[in-house]
């Protein structure tokens, strides 16, 4: 049944966990009505209870990015949820598995699995939603794509570094075939985040990295009304610094 409501429609990906959990929780603080997807139920109804409880709403969505039938699947269950979406947040990547980080590796030691999956996930299924999803966008909608900080280049992680720089180039030709309709696109590119995983896996890094909420507050805010006239653009945020336009070429 499609849902009849005044609210902001938002959709976010990777909001199972760290930066995609807090950016939906602030979209439902803001009083959107949240579609919270990723491929892990337990902590997607996780995030789905921690929004309940400031009073918002939100669904779940199930979708594997790497595997494009239930990506197609997702698709069509958010069209059968809405006819609009006002906000679209591109958060899900792949820079770990469940017991190894993804980074230190030779680019012929990564599995080619690691490598499709990287690029999938990051690239591959982002274009795709904005793709079928654009329709159902009017003016005013936005987009926001996570990417990532690189400041000691892309050794070690490669497949990782490539799908994020794909998805600024993304943002920058989308937010200039968009402009006409009036939909804004723009990326935030995070630093190293305070997220369960980072947590994990680089300790000792902890206490220089921003949190995600953070990241989440100006995610809302680039998909806001205050934001008008913002398009086309990547922005670096850093704890503890303002953030700053990056000139990605």
């Amino acid at each position: 049944m499609v849902m009849q409501t005044k609210k902001k429609f938002a959709i976010v990906t990777g909001a199972s966990t760290g930066i995609g959990r807090a950016i939906a929780i602030e979209f439902a603080k803001e009083g959107a009505f949240v579609a919270l997807v990723g491929r892990t139920q337990d902590k997607l109804l996780e995030t789905k209870g921690m929004i309940a409880k400031i009073g918002g709403e939100a669904e779940v969505f199930i979708g594997d990015f790497a595997n494009l039938d239930s990506l197609r699947a997702l698709i069509q269950s958010i069209k059968q949820k809405t006819d609009r979406v006002d906000v679209l947040v591109n958060v899900a990547g792949i820079w770990h598995g469940k017991d190894e980080v993804y980074a230190g590796k030779n680019f012929e030691a990564f599995p080619q699995s690691i490598i499709l999956d990287t690029y999938a996930v990051g690239i591959t299924a982002p274009t795709l939603l904005a793709h079928a999803l654009i329709p159902l966008m009017s003016k005013g909608g936005t987009i926001v794509n996570i990417s990532g900080t690189f400041e000691s280049g892309a050794k070690g992680w490669l497949p990782y570094y490539v799908s994020k720089r794909a998805i600024e180039d993304l943002t920058i030709g989308l937010a200039e075939e968009l402009k006409d309709k009036g939909i804004r696109v723009n990326a935030i590119s995070p630093s190293d985040t305070a997220t369960e995983a980072y947590k994990k896996y680089f300790p000792q890094y902890i206490n220089d990295a921003i949190d995600p909420q953070e990241i989440a507050k100006y995610a809302a805010y680039l998909s806001s009304e205050e934001s008008q006239g913002i398009a086309g653009k990547v922005f670096v945020l850093k704890k503890n610094k303002k953030p700053l336009e990056s000139f990605h070429s």
